[in-house]
């Protein structure tokens, strides 16, 4: 056949028209249970639920279809019958939280016995490492810096001291979007994320055990701080439907403070804090007020600073205890900044993620990676600042 004749072929075959539907097609998750619906298919073929849940970024080995199933049956226009299913979908039966060998690992730690004196305090920012995020180096290099960052502090610690500095006791502060999540953040999240949910939850609660199990023999004192992100959110149709501290960043705290008290010889040093439905967090640092939060609630500026220091400005002015802050530390805003206010110090950490494609396609901007390391002393409230 000429190429001319194909070319008039190819013209004449026209693709088949996409069918109608009753039920707008999708997932829609509500607590631990959501519905799935079906795009239109003709009546003679079977769904095939393993192909809808993986189309609705879901993995069939951990969520499973489960009756009743619904349907819809109606005319199509080709003379045949079109048929739309709708069901619920549920986490399987034994995909429960896998804490066991995990209170296992944490029980065969023996305790240091060394006792570190000293009034200083060493403060590590544990900022948006959104794992599960494919951007850039995506996984497997956000892990790396986490495991290099977990080395960097006990690092860190050493050189302080070695100089002088009189360190007994270390705060770490989670600031949230500790994990990616897989909907409602961005059109694409579905599409791009590199883990589920669950996994997520899995390796971001094994990196923070891990630092923290290594951490804890370095220090006479710790104490884990833990504010909720936007990230770790509860989602429907993109909103936070659940309570604030209904929050993956949280979920996965607690879930660490368990191991570790299965093992108090060895982790009776290691204390937990966390907001009960709130956004911010204050603590004692050395005599000062060390004060957190996310920052995804601040609004109205230009810069994150502007809507950090207005935020933070209001909160002052209505009395609420982080408007108390000698220093102020968020995320959220994935780039290294430092501003003395006067009565304040913020602190704006870098994210640990591998920086986000649409943000340096449509500014040209790229931050670097790191965690945010300084220490606290009475005589002074921000000292020997250093990322690691």
């Amino acid at each position: 056949m000429a190429l001319k004749d194909e070319f008039l072929k190819a013209l004449e075959e026209q693709p088949e028209p996409p069918r109608r539907t009753r039920w707008s097609p999708g997932l829609e998750w509500v607590g631990d249970q959501g519905t799935i619906t079906t795009e239109a298919l003709p009546e003679e073929r079977s769904v095939e639920w393993d192909h809808v849940l993986r189309h609705w970024g879901l993995d069939p080995e951990h969520f499973q279809v489960v009756e009743p199933v619904l349907f819809n049956s109606w005319g199509g226009e080709d003379g045949g019958n079109n048929r739309q299913y709708k069901a619920k979908v549920i986490r399987r039966l034994n995909e429960s939280v896998d804490l066991d060998p995990l209170i296992k690992e944490a029980l065969k730690k023996k305790p240091v016995k060394k006792i570190y004196d000293g009034d200083g305090v060493l403060v590590v920012a544990l900022a948006d490492w959104q794992i599960g995020k494919s951007d850039g180096d995506g996984l497997e290099g956000t892990i790396g810096r986490v495991l290099e960052a977990r080395e960097g502090v006990i690092q860190r610690v050493k050189e302080l001291r070695r100089i002088g500095r009189p360190i007994a006791k270390l705060i770490v502060l989670w600031t949230g979007d500790s994990i990616e999540g897989c909907m409602g953040h961005y059109a694409t999240q579905t599409f791009s994320v590199e883990l589920d949910r669950r996994d997520q939850v899995k390796v971001t609660r094994r990196l923070l055990l891990d630092s923290l199990m290594e951490w804890s023999k370095h220090f006479t004192e710790v104490h884990v701080a833990s504010v909720a992100g936007n990230h770790g959110e509860n989602r429907l149709n993109g909103k936070a439907f659940t309570s604030l501290s209904d929050n993956d960043d949280l979920a996965i705290v607690e879930m660490v403070q368990e191991i570790l008290a299965a093992n108090p010889e060895t982790f009776g040093h290691v204390k937990f804090f966390w907001p009960s439905d709130s956004i911010t967090l204050t603590l004692e640092s050395a005599g000062w007020i060390l004060g957190m939060t996310h920052g995804h609630m601040s609004r109205g500026g230009a810069t994150a600073e502007a809507k950090i220091r207005t935020w933070w400005q209001k909160q002052a002015a209505g009395k609420q205890p982080i408007g108390d802050a000698d220093v102020l530390v968020t995320g959220h805003y994935h780039h290294l900044r430092v501003a003395d206010w006067g009565g304040c110090v913020w602190i704006q950490s870098p994210a640990m993620d591998g920086g986000s494609d649409w943000w340096k396609l449509s500014s040209g901007e790229v931050s670097e990676p790191g965690t945010v390391t300084f220490a606290m002393y009475p005589d002074q409230r921000v000292a020997d600042f250093q990322i690691v």
